[in-house]
């Protein structure tokens, strides 16, 4: 994933969409953003796909013991799914499903299922209704896999990698080669802004007032820039200094806060857990 794909997504932050209308379709893989009871017996659920985008589906019977599906439906699991034709309310069908990925170790560990709550929280924001979306669905998948499987203490690194990749899809990657606001050189500048309203990095002098956040320094921003750029593995495999790290998440998020017009409930008790739990 490049910096061009999130320059190719340039059309403002994902706006929400019909309800998908998927017709009977071969089986894809499905990643479960949300679930929720529908009547005594059944659920609907927020799937994530790189087929069909977001869909909606209810999954009847999916609360009996005898059901067509693998087990029990649970949050943040990937499943291969067959969905059927659209209801009447316009949700489609969940006709069967079976683990894929189970991710186990995300529900044990209150790091990892805070980060993991978080991914999937931008995921819905990001993911279009009844719309193909490659690229966001490997970055999902990508990142439930690295938090389940990666050592505890690289798992900071992990969620800002994801908030990096999330922003350039948003279509709101941030422009941090000059100053967006008077065009000049950032220089080896230390009180540096990021502004999401201005749309990338300005210098000190060159705030309005109205940019808040703290100041970044260029270590930062090449954080940054090594992100967006260098493969993921490549990331995952380094050891960023914690402070930059830590200070790029809150801007990365803040980020995706103001372009998408949300708060993130899941964002303040995964930098809770970050900061107390020895990471």
């Amino acid at each position: 994933m490049t910096r061009g794909a999130g320059r190719a997504a340039r059309g403002g932050a994902p706006a929400r969409g019909r309800r998908s209308r998927v017709a009977s379709s071969p089986p894809c893989d499905a990643l479960f953003a949300r679930l929720h009871d529908f009547g005594e017996s059944s659920a609907v659920a927020v799937l994530l796909t790189e087929e069909h985008g977001a869909v909606h589906a209810v999954a009847k019977g999916a609360k009996r013991l005898k059901n067509s599906f693998q087990g029990p439906l649970d949050k943040g699991v990937l499943y291969r799914v067959r969905l059927g034709r659209a209801g009447g309310a316009g949700l489609c069908h969940l006709n069967s499903s079976r683990v894929r990925e189970p991710f186990a170790r995300v529900r044990l560990d209150p790091a990892r299922f805070l980060a993991a709550a978080l991914v999937l929280e931008i995921g819905v924001d990001l993911m279009r209704e009844n719309e193909p979306n490659r690229e966001l669905f490997r970055l999902l998948s990508f990142t439930m896999k690295a938090l389940d499987r990666a050592p505890r203490e690289r798992l900071p690194l992990a969620a800002t990698l994801f908030l990096a990749r999330a922003v350039a899809l948003s279509g709101h990657e941030p422009d941090i080669s000059r100053c967006v606001r008077c065009g000049g050189p950032l220089g080896d500048g230390r009180r540096l802004r990021l502004s999401a309203a201005a749309g990338g990095t300005l210098h000190a002098r060159c705030a309005d007032g109205q940019e808040r956040g703290p100041f970044v320094g260029r270590e930062t921003l090449a954080l940054l820039e090594d992100m967006l750029e260098l493969p993921a593995a490549d990331i995952l495999a380094s050891h960023p200094p914690p402070r930059p790290l830590s200070l790029l998440r809150r801007v990365l998020a803040a980020w995706l806060e103001h372009s998408l017009e949300r708060g993130f409930r899941s964002l303040a008790p995964m930098e809770r857990e970050f900061a107390g739990g020895s990471l």
